[in-house]
């Protein structure tokens, strides 16, 4: 690490800690916090642990250098009071001010806080990952309560990949603080909606990745659409078809007009995504609906371990599997679940559109390991939801509260 970088990563811690612990503060129970205060210490490293790979092994190749660069670009205009990124398409990275241009807005801000500063300015922007994952844990305990509350939290806090491949500039630590606040409103206090806070997260994700942001509303209008075989309600009807006309748009604004256009902006993206030496091949034909998926959520198979970062992206999707056969009955629950529960429903509609739609789209094994970590909040969330623990809880309670009205009716009775 460069001399004049150490004042900007020292800015940043503490800019950094204070923002975490502000944050947790309001959305963890105070019984959890040393986790939070764990989390600041494992965010460091990470970083560290990042630039050292990025650096140490590849050289300084890679889009968070890439991403830092632009910034520093941007910076300088902003630090003359010259708004031009904002209007000046020649000035722009890419043709539209939405997508990879749009991360240079948000790295030129933490540039002008932290100054010159790689690794201090990764450490400040993956702070919206650590506030993104405290947000799907709160989520997790107004939906499902306190008993796995705290194996969820741990889990989003702990997992390598989670804080590994965010500990830098880039859309995934981006959308993984959107989706979250997308989900918040989802799931308001008392299990209600917040459209605003639902259309606030949709946007934040809409400026980095238009594409996810329509596949959020698709998920979200599914899981409405299952809302209201059960209950036909005329907020329920509102949601699904604002939902629907939101991910066309969404859409629309990566070229994709129609339907039937989906696989042209697929292939599209297999072509910007074929590089770096760890490409696949998709098969042609309705098989590659098949293969996508499975490419998402299986690979990099063992004989394709070949790398220190695949080697770290096959035990990282194989665990999570491990967990989900490990804990097989909260699974079948959750999936029983899928008419009842409108987050369990969107979780699992969300999985699937991600995995065909970017298992169409990716063809690098480094790009499905990076992006597919969105995924992970929610796959946790079907694996703990309905586990045996929290369903033993739930057991008790009911029981609890029927020998307590028992007891109310006896003595009044007695009376």
């Amino acid at each position: 690490m460069a001399p004049f970088e150490i004042p900007g990563l020292i800015i940043s811690i503490v800019f950094f800690s204070l923002i975490i612990y502000l944050v947790g503060q309001r959305n963890v129970p105070a019984q959890f916090r040393n986790i939070v205060s764990g989390t600041i210490l494992i965010r460091i490293f990470a970083v560290l642990a990042y630039a050292l790979v990025v650096f140490g092994l590849y050289g300084g190749a890679g889009d968070p250098v890439v991403y830092f660069r632009w910034g520093q670009r941007f910076a300088e205009y902003f630090r003359q009071f010259d708004l031009s990124p904002f209007f000046d398409r020649d000035v722009w990275r890419g043709p539209a001010f939405a997508g990879t241009n749009f991360v240079g807005y948000p790295a030129a801000l933490a540039i002008l806080l932290v100054g010159e500063s790689f690794r201090g300015t990764w450490l400040l922007y993956s702070a919206l990952c650590v506030v993104g994952l405290l947000y799907f844990a709160k989520v997790f305990y107004r939906a499902y309560g306190g008993a796995e509350y705290k194996t969820y939290l741990y889990i989003l806090l702990l997992y390598p990949s989670l804080w590994f491949w965010t500990a830098n500039v880039s859309k995934d630590t981006w959308m993984v603080f959107g989706v979250a606040v997308f989900l918040t409103g989802m799931v308001d206090k008392g299990r209600k909606q917040n459209i605003y806070v639902m259309a606030f997260g949709l946007l934040w994700c809409y400026l980095v990745r238009p594409q996810l942001a329509a596949m959020l509303a698709f998920a979200l209008a599914g899981a409405y659409f299952l809302g209201t075989l059960k209950k036909l309600t005329f907020k329920n009807v509102f949601i699904l078809v604002l939902s629907v006309v939101g991910a066309f748009y969404f859409l629309s604004v990566v070229g994709v007009e129609d339907v039937t256009e989906v696989t042209d902006f697929a292939e599209q993206t297999q072509r910007k995504s074929s590089y770096g030496g760890s490409e696949i091949s998709l098969s042609q034909g309705p098989l590659k609906f098949i293969q996508a998926p499975v490419n998402i959520l299986l690979r990099p198979f063992p004989w394709e371990v070949g790398g220190f970062l695949q080697i770290i992206s096959f035990f990282d999707v194989y665990f999570i599997w491990y967990l989900a056969f490990r804990n097989w009955r909260a699974v079948r629950r959750s999936f029983s679940m899928i008419r009842k529960d409108r987050l369990i429903a969107f979780c699992f509609i969300f999985i699937g559109l991600f995995a065909v739609g970017a298992g169409l789209a990716l063809v690098n094994l480094g790009l499905i390991a990076r992006q597919r970590i969105i995924l992970y909040p929610f796959m946790f969330m079907i694996i703990y939801a309905y586990s045996d623990k929290r369903i033993a809880f739930l057991r008790k309670k009911r029981r609890e509260e029927q020998e307590k009205r028992y007891q109310e009716i006896a003595e009044l009775q007695k009376a």
